[in-house]
Formats: structure tokens, C-alpha cells, sequence
């Protein structure tokens, strides 16, 4: 390590960011490693740049005025084709992931900037320009020691140190020269979480049972590579129509699900859960990349296996996806993001709205389905609802008017948007009017935080009402415990309730369970007259849906 670090100090480095604030901070970790740093504020400052001097490594943002970072890096491959390349974005969307991987670069970083990853990744990069650099040095020397330092510089190029496996490099080259039948990305979940648990002694000690594991199942038509921390690909070099099968695959998890590791106290049974994404048939220049492609797809929508077509559209799915994002930013910069208000009918004295998130574009309003998914791990989602909670206060503000603003579990973990909301709670005096909807969803794995959340609120004087409830699990113990002000019933028992007997008896089920505890109830999708009278057998609270009032700019 001290003789990377070394080596690194006489690399020459270009770093291109066009945020003054984001250039200083990254600058401030770079300085330590590198001594010969060229800075450029976009893109058209960098690419000139990499015309004027020799570097050896470069690091650049995406997303900066005159010209973004992919065409920067488009036309600097026009010239070298070799020259490592890391991305420091804010952005993690596929769109430029996918970008990112046709021109080859070494890593893809999210700010802001995680400096345990970041160390890592700069590592690996330095060591593998001091290889390269070594290989070259090496060439120059006499023939038997070349021989003899090639082999062992070859070894680290293309083999992994702690599997002995073929590593990512290896893969590439095999896929290029040999043109396999098929390729199977096995990527291991929540490995960091794994590490946490055990210790990184356990988690070496589970990469290498895995990887043994896959070499005893390799047999002859496949052939098996560590290509990143917690990846490892299968290679089909022999076409006998069987490929990866369903069977095949089920048969590899099954038996990475049952490892178990040898350690001080005995042996232990982790649990591996694995996503595979799974590439055929298709042209071999793009098979790695199909393969990222179809992995970062099936562990977004939470697939354990994908196989890869061209029919899932998902290149077209994910330049949708950048639209969206790209939307938002534009909506941010320009206050086109907006509230609109959809009436609660009969609930209290005093009307009630829900603040409903809108951009507008023109005379247009795009309803949230459209950007809302695609900017939920970008800086923009807690921006977005910064902006929302900012609005709708100020909508209310001086009127007596009882108004529901949207929270999700992500929102309530957000520590800097919850101190948000709470110092626009101290300086309005509103907390009697607003009433915060969380939403009942699976994905509160941490049930402990959002009761002391809600409790926080309520004794602030802010109602809570679980919305969408009876859409996921409804666990009503846990409901019980969040003591609600309300419950509002999701669309989807409603809609149809003035027809469907089940669903009028669970609504009915629904309500009396609120009563019983005191607690109101509103319907929502109320979508016609039916609809309407139906729900009113019930003697819910209030109503809500396209019927009663449709969601309107101006209240």
C-alpha cells in the first residue's frame, strides 16, 4: 500500500466538476493522494485540457454546463481508448450508468461521496495503472527476467488475489476471443451488511466457499470469474442447447443459499440471498453490458433472476428514467414543481385538503406516477419534498383549513428532512392543522423509528393518518401501535366496493377495527355515484376521489 501511495503521488490527474462546493470538498480528499491534479469546471474546460497535457487518470462529474461529462469522455475515447476514468455524480440512474459502461470507465461513484468507497475505488485504479505501468517497465528489461515478472504481473491482472478466480479483466478478453454462448451475473445482496455482521474475516471467508462452490458446478461447458467485490459470472463455452435453464440456476441459489462457514465458534448457516441476471444468444460485444444492464434492473424491481431480451426494452426503460430525472431537476430549478389540492369531503368542521405533488409544464400538470419512482435515490427526491412541505404550508398559512401532507418511510429515516418540517412547524404555529399520511408499506424495516416519529408529531399537535391501509401487509398490531388519528382505506378496495361483496366486507372489517379504537376513517378513489353511496352504508368519516373533487392548483 505504501508503495502504491507512492506511485500515486507522480500520477498526473485531471478532475473535472463544474459545483464550486463539491470540487472543493472532492479536492480536499485528492490532494492527499495525488500531487499533480489539473482542475476543470465542465466539460469543454476538461476536454481541452486532456488536449493540452498527458494524464493518467481522470475523474469527472456528469451532469455540467457547455458540455456534460459523456460527450467529454466520448470524444476523449476517440483518442485513448485506455486512459482510466472514474464518475463522481449525484446521479445513479441507468440511463447514464448504461452510458458509462459503453465507454469503459474504471468506476461510477455516487456524491455525496462515501469515503470508505471512495478510498476503494482510487485504490484499485492506482494499482492498476502501477500494473500496467509495471508490465510496460518489465518489457523493457532482459528477456528471461520479462518472462519471469510478466507471468507473475499477468496473475494479478487477470486473476483475483483472494479466489484465485479469473477476475473482470479475464472476462472481457475471454468474451472477446472466444465469443462464449452465454454469460450469468451471480451478485451477492447486501454483502456490505454481511461484512457489518460477521467481520470481513467471515465476509473473505464467504466469497471464497462461494467461489469454490461455483468452480465444483462449472463441470466442462462452463467456466467461472470474480468480477467485482461481490460478483461472480458464469461463462457457457459450449452450446448444448441447455444453456442456464430455470433448473440449472435454481440448483446454483439453492446451493449459495445452504453455505455455510467454518469459524472460531464452529460452523455457521448465513443466509446469501443472490440476484442473477442471465444473457444468451445475443451479439458478444454486448454481452457484459446486457448482462449489468438486466442485474441493475432485476434487483430494482426485486428479481432474484432475470434473463436478459431485447423485448424487456429496458435501454428504452431507463432513457425513460433519465427524462424523468432531468424533469425534476428543471422543475426544481425553474419552481415549476408544484401542490395541487384534492378535497376531503364531510371529514371535519373546517375543509381538509391532500397536498399532492405536481410539475408544470405549460398548461400541463404531470401527475407523480410519470418522475416520482425514478428520483427516489437522487438528491432530488428530499428537494422535491423540501419543496412540497414548503408550499403547502404556505398555502395554508393564516386560514383555518386542515391540510395532509405525503410521508414515506425514506422521508420519516431522512433526519435533515424531518429537522426540516419541525423548524417550519416551530415558526408557523400550523401543527393543529397539518396532518402527516404515512404510507403502510413492507419496506418499514425499521418499525421503531416511525413510532417515535409519530409520537413526536402528535405530541406537537400534528394528526397521523396510515394511508393506502389495506393495500400491503396491514399488520394491525403494529397499527396499534403507531396510534393513528386516521386510516385512510386504499383505492383499490374501493373502487369496485359498490360490486364486489369481499371488498365491502373487508372496507366494513376496516372501519368497525377503527371505530372500535376510536379512530376516524376516510375512503378513498371515490370515482362515481355508486362508489359513493355504497361507502356511505359504512359510516366512514370522509371521502375522498375524483367524484367528490378533483385535485385543483388554486383552493
Amino acid at each position: 500500500m505504501k508503495e502504491l501511495m507512492k506511485f500515486a503521488k507522480k500520477l498526473s490527474v485531471l478532475y473535472v466538476e463544474d459545483d464550486k462546493e463539491a470540487r472543493e470538498s472532492t479536492l480536499g480528499l485528492l490532494d492527499n493522494i495525488f500531487d499533480n491534479i489539473t482542475v476543470a469546471v465542465d466539460g469543454e474546460d476538461g476536454l481541452d485540457a486532456f488536449t493540452k497535457h498527458s494524464f493518467d487518470l481522470i475523474l469527472s462529474d456528469i451532469n455540467m454546463p457547455k458540455m456534460n461529462g459523456i460527450e467529454m469522455i466520448t470524444k476523449i475515447r476517440e483518442v485513448d481508448k485506455n486512459i482510466p476514468i472514474l464518475i463522481l455524480s449525484a446521479y445513479n440512474e441507468s440511463g447514464y450508468f448504461i452510458e458509462t459502461i459503453k465507454q469503459g470507465v474504471e468506476g461510477y461513484l455516487l456524491k455525496p461521496i462515501d469515503l470508505n468507497q471512495f478510498i476503494d475505488m482510487i485504490n484499485k485504479v492506482i494499482e492498476k495503472i502501477y500494473l500496467k505501468n509495471e508490465v510496460q517497465l518489465y518489457q523493457n528489461n532482459l528477456e528471461e527476467k520479462v518472462q519471469e515478472q510478466t507471468k507473475e504481473l499477468y496473475r494479478r491482472l487477470y486473476f483475483d488475489s483472494l479466489t484465485s478466480l479469473e477476475n473482470r479483466n479475464a472476462l472481457l478478453q475471454v468474451i472477446e476471443e472466444e465469443e462464449p454462448f452465454g454469460l450469468m451475473l451471480i451478485d451477492i445482496n447486501n454483502f456490505s451488511a454481511l461484512n457489518d455482521i460477521y467481520g470481513f474475516d467471515i465476509g473473505d471467508k464467504i466469497l471464497k466457499s462461494v467461489s469454490k462452490l461455483l468452480i465444483d458446478l462449472t463441470k466442462e461447458q462452463y467456466r467461472v470469474f470474480r468480477v467485482g467485490g461481490d460478483q461472480f459470472a458464469f461463462l457457457d463455452m459450449q452450446n448444448n442447447h441447455l444453456n442456464f435453464t430455470q433448473d440449472i440456476v435454481a440448483d446454483i441459489l439453492e446451493k449459495i443459499e445452504n453455505t455455510t462457514i467454518t469459524a472460531e465458534n464452529g460452523m455457521i448457516k448465513i443466509n446469501i440471498a443472490v440476484t442473477v441476471s442471465i444473457v444468451s444468444n445475443c451479439e458478444v460485444s454486448k454481452m457484459f453490458k446486457n448482462a449489468q444492464i438486466a442485474l441493475h434492473y432485476a434487483k430494482k424491481t426485486n428479481q432474484y433472476i432475470i434473463f436478459y431480451s431485447d423485448d424487456l426494452n429496458l435501454e428504452k426503460h431507463y432513457k425513460k428514467e433519465l427524462d424523468a430525472v432531468v424533469m425534476v431537476k428543471n422543475a426544481l430549478a425553474e419552481d415549476k414543481l408544484i401542490p395541487v389540492f384534492q378535497k376531503i369531503e364531510k371529514y371535519e368542521e373546517y375543509e381538509t385538503y391532500e397536498c399532492l405533488v405536481r410539475i408544470k409544464q405549460g398548461e400541463k400538470l404531470i401527475p407523480p406516477y410519470v418522475f416520482l419512482d425514478a428520483i427516489k435515490r437522487t438528491k432530488y427526491y428530499t428537494e422535491l419534498t423540501k419543496v412540497m412541505i414548503q408550499k403547502s404550508f404556505e398555502r395554508f398559512k393564516g386560514t383555518e383549513t386542515n391540510f395532509s401532507i405525503n410521508l414515506s418511510f425514506e422521508d420519516i429515516s431522512n433526519k435533515y428532512l424531518i429537522g426540516f418540517l419541525e423548524e417550519i412547524l416551530q415558526q408557523t404555529d400550523m401543527a393543529h392543522q397539518l396532518i402527516l399520511e404515512i404510507l403502510e408499506s413492507e419496506s418499514i424495516d425499521n418499525f421503531k423509528l416511525v413510532k417515535k416519529f409519530t409520537k413526536k408529531m402528535q405530541n406537537l399537535g400534528v394528526r397521523i393518518s396510515i394511508d393506502d391501509f389495506g393495500s400491503g401487509y396491514s399488520n394491525f398490531s403494529n397499527i396499534l401501535e403507531l396510534n393513528p388519528d386516521i386510516i385512510k382505506i386504499d383505492g383499490s378496495l374501493v373502487k369496485n366496493i359498490h360490486e364486489d361483496k369481499k371488498s365491502f366486507i373487508i372496507v366494513k372489517t376496516i372501519i368497525n377495527f377503527a371505530k372500535e379504537l376510536g379512530v376516524d376513517t376516510i375512503v378513498e378513489y371515490v370515482h362515481n355515484e355508486a362508489v359513493l353511496e355504497k361507502t356511505k352504508e359504512l359510516d366512514v368519516t370522509g371521502y375522498q376521489g375524483y367524484f367528490i373533487a378533483e385535485p385543483l392548483e388554486k383552493v
